[in-house]
Parts: C-alpha cells; sequence; structure tokens
C-alpha cells in the first residue's frame, strides 16, 4: 500500500469553459479576439467576463460574459444611465425600468460578486478579491443591460446575447471528452 498517495486529489481545472485568451470569434458580424478575462464568484457560482478587442466598428472593447450556458457580448456605454450609488438599495429583481433611449428592461438579478482570478488585457484593476454589486438586466428580444457598483466607480454595459455557434469561435481550448 502507498501511504504517500493517501490523501491526495488530483488537481481539478478551475471551470470547463472552452474559450481563452487568443479566442477569436464574431459578434453581429464583427471580428474580435478575446484578450483578457475576469472569473467572479457570487454565493451560488461563478461566471467568467472575457475582455474582448474589435479592429473594425464603432466599438473596438467590449465583454463576452459567459455564465450557465448563456454568452452576451456588451458595451460600455455612459454611467448616467444608472441610479446613483446611494439609490441602488432601491433596486430589486422583477423591477421594470427605463434603461435610456433601449426600452423597458427587467431587473434579473442583483448579487455581490468577487474577483476570483483575473489574466490578460483589462481596461480595470480586477485584482483578486475586488468587489461589486452586480445589477443584471434583460430587455426585448435578445437585449441584456449590467450596472457595476463597485467601490469607486460605476460602470454601465449593453448589449444582447448570442448561440454559442454564431460566435464561430476558432482557437476554442480543447476539453477532454468534449
Amino acid at each position: 500500500m502507498d501511504l504517500e498517495a493517501v490523501g491526495k486529489m488530483a488537481e481539478l481545472q478551475d471551470d470547463l469553459t472552452p474559450i481563452q485568451i487568443g479566442t477569436t470569434g464574431k459578434f453581429k458580424g464583427k471580428a474580435f479576439e478575446v484578450i483578457g478575462r475576469m472569473k467572479v464568484s457570487y454565493d451560488d457560482g461563478f461566471w467568467n467576463e472575457w475582455y474582448l478587442y474589435f479592429a473594425e466598428g464603432k466599438h473596438k472593447e467590449g465583454w463576452l460574459a459567459e455564465a450557465q450556458g448563456f454568452y452576451a457580448v456588451c458595451f460600455d456605454i455612459p454611467e448616467s444611465v444608472a441610479p446613483p450609488r446611494n439609490e441602488a438599495s432601491a433596486l430589486k429583481p422583477g423591477r421594470v425600468v427605463q434603461f435610456q433611449d433601449r426600452g423597458l428592461f427587467e431587473i434579473e438579478n442583483i448579487l455581490e460578486v468577487k474577483c476570483l482570478v483575473s489574466e490578460g488585457e483589462l481596461p480595470v484593476n480586477a485584482m483578486k478579491g475586488r468587489e461589486s454589486l452586480s445589477v443584471d438586466l434583460t430587455g426585448p428580444d435578445t437585449q441584456m443591460a449590467t450596472i457595476e457598483y463597485a467601490k469607486d466607480e460605476i460602470r454601465v454595459f449593453a448589449g444582447s446575447y448570442q448561440d454559442f455557434d454564431d460566435f464561430k469561435f476558432h482557437n476554442l481550448r480543447e476539453i477532454e471528452g468534449w
């Protein structure tokens, strides 16, 4: 009997995402490359936020949110559309709000989140342990939005969901068994 091996576990992958820095794809016909990642956690799990660079088009930078099999790309919009920090406590899931000129959006969830890990190029200081309040909203058709209340800033994003296959990804990470 090898007593040295008792109690040891195999190293587990941090998650089963096929996306990685260097993955390329398309969102609404515009090509992008993944250049950074922020993995955030909340009480019931985690999700990945991939930072994207677009070589062409109006928006040069965006985010690909990957959570529970859903994928959405969003872009920065002016923070002035968000309620001020002192009014954030009035936001509740199920509440419908006018979201600038984008129409009516419903608050889906409000989560206290913490950065677990970050890598690559990012536009924010995403140190391990960075905390924020994330307010996720859904709008007409496939539209979505997020308001992030971090320590020293409010960031607002709007975009839409897209099916995995429609991204036409290249350079995905190989996952054994898939």
